[in-house]
């Protein structure tokens, strides 16, 4: 494409007309080529819901572009000329101007900084903006120009979601997992004045003869009612939490002595004592209480809780309606358990040690297919690893019988790594003979201890090796930490199941609810599968309250994309309840308790074979 240019002029009396002729093809698309991009540009934008922004050296609004006016309710020309703080609440213009003048000071930019606005119509809406400093030729800075976005929705979300993860769905008291962090932070804090606290663990007495008598209905009002009760006579810096039935606790900080402690549980006991009226009816309860009183009986949560807890069984031993201190009295299984240490001592040289493995089974396929046959929540993928110890005296003990034990007198780690080394044998042989076509491929979990994973990259070495010399890919592994064990020491904890998630192994948090991490760990931790605890589900159908704990845990794995299981199922009825809650696989009774090696080799491949004889027959 040619421009021409005509000059004429005259000379000598003639005129003269000259004309030059110039190539603008290049200039003609490369102005095409601008349009296109900056019409994809505002294409980009207007998808995406962002606006563009610019401001001048005074942080004025010089350009808005139109998708502004559908964030803010402005029009455009209402807000030229005027500042970011201006359309912010008061007592968020002031902290954000401050923020804003510190990255101009130093010329620099920002990513997503999230603030509260107000709208035209006055309500509050959340933004993210980000921004890049403009300079002008002598480098000074002359203002920043970015986009921002409306992210109200997305940030109710999240405020929800921490909402469920924190509080107790049935009275709105804080649950565990805030009561644990708000303990922790108070032991601190008294760990640095020298101070004291008093945990308070408070049971109904008695309450399920009201679930018998009136119904759940009424009992949960009743919960509701002591929580609101109790809550009104609280200080400021106290927390009441409900741990789940009819169990509260009082975390009382500032403690003074001990008959502090003693006056607040008699004033509790007091403020129960007065009847309540549920649906018509006056109730009158009473309560036992269990105290302990950190740091005389505890220098962490999870101790000073479980000392108030059999403080409380003692309180409801001796009489009820009443309340009592720990104490060392209370342990008088002490000796026993020495014994136990020295006879686990020889457990393993005399192999009195074995393996069960308990059954874990698909349950997303009844959801998936409504119409699906009745085994559809019953195919086996995988088992759930299981020490167990033949006693010469005591017969075949449980874990619960002797990982404490294990724990306290330094043999968990010999345990744990001869139970690592025997079932990745085991493993290891099925999948070359009699498991080897297994369908879906099966996998296997284990259990890991604290310390363990306190062992690090020695851990994730032993793991490698053990995988290596059995043939066992990663993906067939997965182990479960318990949720207090991996916030006990989180950041090295994290750092290591990342190592191990670079085997292929994946990461489960057994007894999730019973610990207390928080929704904002919870997002950024290496794990695959949140594992409900099985007290949970011990009355999931006679307590409404824990079906909805139950509930609110699978809703909030699926919020975070992981698998959800559960433990425990000893029913028909709760394995419906759970499959419509969302959980993606169980395990319990229901179908199978733990079994030998034999046994369970015995279940997969009959199994196998039925399935094999169904799909012939079909």
């Amino acid at each position: 494409m040619v421009e021409a240019a005509v000059v004429s002029y005259l000379e000598r009396g003639r005129l003269v007309m000259q004309s030059v002729l110039r190539d603008v093809s290049e200039q003609r698309k490369a102005r095409a080529a601008l349009a296109e991009r900056e019409k994809r540009f505002r294409d980009v934008l207007e998808a995406s819901g962002e606006y563009v922004w610019e401001t001048d050296a005074g942080w004025r609004y010089p350009f808005l572009s139109e998708r502004v006016e559908a964030v803010l309710g402005y029009m455009r020309h209402e807000m030229i000329g005027r500042t970011p703080r201006e359309f912010m609440p008061l007592g968020d213009a002031k902290a954000m101007a401050e923020w804003f003048a510190q990255r101009a000071a130093h010329g620099e930019g920002f990513r997503e900084q999230v603030h509260r606005s107000l709208t035209k119509s006055g309500r509050v809406i959340w933004q993210s903006v980000t921004g890049v400093p403009v300079f002008d030729a002598a480098g000074r800075l002359s203002g920043y120009r970015g986009t921002g976005a409306d992210i109200t929705a997305r940030k109710q979300a999240e405020e929800r979601i921490e909402y469920l993860a924190t509080r107790d769905a049935l009275t709105g008291l804080p649950n565990r997992a805030l009561l644990a962090d708000r303990a922790n932070q108070a032991i601190l804090a008294a760990a640095r004045s020298r101070g004291s606290l008093a945990l308070l663990s408070l049971d109904l007495d008695r309450f399920n003869l009201v679930n018998d008598s009136l119904g759940h209905a009424a009992g949960d009002a009743l919960l509701r009612a002591v929580a609101e009760r109790l809550g009104g006579t609280l200080r400021r810096d106290d927390t009441l939490a409900r741990l789940g039935g009819d169990e509260f606790v009082l975390l009382w900080n500032g403690l003074k002595n001990s008959q502090d402690a003693a006056a607040l549980a008699q004033r509790t006991l007091g403020i129960l004592a007065r009847p309540f009226t549920i649906e018509g009816r006056s109730l009158s309860i009473t309560a036992s209480i269990g105290i302990s009183v950190y740091p005389g009986d505890g220098r962490d949560f999870g101790e000073l809780l479980k000392n108030a807890d059999a403080a409380t069984n003692h309180a409801k031993e001796t009489g009820r309606n009443s309340f009592r201190f720990f104490s060392p009295a209370l342990n008088a299984r002490a000796v026993a358990r020495l014994g136990m240490e020295n006879d686990l001592r020889h457990a393993l040289a005399r192999g009195e040690l074995l393996l069960h493995w308990q059954p874990v089974l698909r349950a997303g396929s009844s959801r998936a297919a409504p119409g699906g046959r009745k085994d559809d929540a019953r195919v086996v993928v995988g088992a759930e690893v299981l020490v167990r110890w033949q006693h010469p005296q005591d017969g075949l003990l449980m874990p619960d019988s002797f990982i404490a034990v294990a724990e306290d007198c330094g043999l968990i780690r010999p345990l744990g790594q001869w139970t690592l080394e025997r079932a990745l044998s085991q493993i290891g042989a099925w999948r070359r003979g009699a498991m080897s076509r297994s369908r879906p491929p099966l996998w296997f979990a284990l259990n890991v201890s604290a310390h363990e994973l306190a062992q690090g990259d020695a851990y994730v070495a032993q793991l490698r090796e053990a995988l290596a010399a059995n043939g066992v890919p990663g993906s067939c592994i997965e182990l479960e930490v318990t949720e207090r064990v991996l916030m006990s020491h989180l950041a090295e904890n994290v750092a290591t199941l990342r190592k191990i998630g670079g085997l292929g192994v994946r990461v489960a948090i057994d007894d999730f609810g019973t610990g207390y991490s928080s929704l904002a760990y919870l997002r950024q931790l290496p794990v695959d599968k949140l594992k409900i605890d099985r007290s949970f589900l011990r009355e999931l159908d006679a307590h409404p309250h824990d079906a909805t704990i139950v509930q609110t845990i699978a809703a909030m794995a699926q919020a975070l994309g992981l698998r959800v299981a559960a433990e425990g199922v000893e029913s028909e009825a709760q394995l419906a309840r759970l499959l419509a809650f969302g959980c993606d696989e169980w395990q319990g009774h229901h179908f199978s308790a733990s079994l030998d090696a034999a046994a369970f080799e015995q279940l997969i491949v009959r199994r196998g074979a039925e399935s094999g004889a169904q799909s012939a027959a079909g």
